[in-house]
């Protein structure tokens, strides 16, 4: 590697260190005169159109709905820093490596994000299905015990995990204002596709309306999410090792590839300068990407709602 392309590389991250800098500037200062603007709006409207406008259900950006189901911790000034971090790998990698090389890895950098999202979100889901019977219990018993329904909704959330904590903030707002908290529960059930949270709240909307009685709805939700858990495990000891061979198919290929491109330079040379190489690289690609969804489809559905 030549002084030259070391440089080069050095003053392209400079000036992409410098431009992420200058971006984050302008977001935050846009952001900050939006949020200005928007609360000074809020104080000069009428109260009628306030609550009008007012919504109880969990509205979020694509981006932070995207972090809150899979139970990420972080800003959007971070991911932009992270975009742009990558962006310069991808970078350098063009510059040292060549342009086939950088889509390889942009395309790697992709398929890991999307494969760590989609694990977090279905371990997120997956706790919320396991503690939400204890839930159900803790309200049931609060009922007993002589408390309000909206009481009874805040101790039993307020005990769980942190799974529940955008639910919790929301809910323990929308109770003291006195709006409709069933409509927190629903975008909290469609955010994570949890069919028996929907039912809850269809449960309290109902009695809330008509006077009906909540316990019996709620004594049969927390049957079926216990029989639901219950299948589940079953089902997924029953496919454990369908489950371990597609995993094992999806990953050995493309880390076989990897192995033998770094450790055998003759074969790295041919497969990365030639045309053949590339045809190869192109092929091997789209069988990888064919076996991958015909595995799938194979698999989808195990343990899943």
């Amino acid at each position: 590697m030549s002084v030259q392309v070391l440089w080069l590389s050095a003053l392209g991250l400079g000036f992409l260190a410098v431009v992420v800098i200058l971006l984050q500037f302008v977001v935050g200062h846009y952001r900050a005169m939006k949020n200005l603007q928007k609360e000074s709006l809020r104080r000069l409207a009428p109260q009628d159109i306030i609550e009008e406008k007012t919504v109880a259900g969990i509205r979020l950006g694509p981006v932070e709905q995207l972090m809150i189901k899979a139970g990420i911790q972080g800003s959007v000034s971070r991911l932009i820093l992270l975009l742009a971090v990558l962006l310069g790998v991808i970078a350098t990698i063009v510059i040292v490596r060549g342009l086939l090389e950088a889509i390889v890895a942009l395309i790697a950098f992709v398929l890991i994000a999307v494969t760590l999202w989609r694990v977090k979100f279905e371990r997120m889901r997956r706790q919320i299905f396991e503690e939400l019977p204890g839930i159900v219990d803790a309200v049931l018993r609060s009922l007993s015990a002589g408390r309000s329904v909206e009481q009874s909704m805040l101790v039993a959330f307020d005990d769980a995990s942190a799974a529940f904590e955008p639910l919790c903030f929301r809910l323990r707002g929308a109770i003291s204002q006195g709006r409709d908290y069933t409509q927190v529960l629903d975008g909290f059930a469609d955010l994570y596709s949890i069919p028996p949270l929907t039912q809850m709240a269809i449960a309290l909307r109902t009695s809330a309306r008509f006077g009906s009685p909540v316990r019996p709805v709620l004594e049969e939700v927390s049957k079926a999410i216990r029989s639901r858990e219950e299948l589940r495990r079953e089902f997924m000891a029953a496919t454990a090792e369908t489950r371990f061979t597609a995993i094992v198919f999806a990953i050995m290929p493309p880390g076989l590839g990897a192995y033998v491109v770094l450790m055998n330079e003759e074969f790295s040379e041919a497969l990365l300068n030639t045309s053949a190489g590339h045809t190869m690289m192109m092929m091997a690609g789209a069988l990888q990407i064919i076996g991958t969804v015909l595995v799938w489809n194979l698999i989808r559905g195990v343990g899943r709602g």
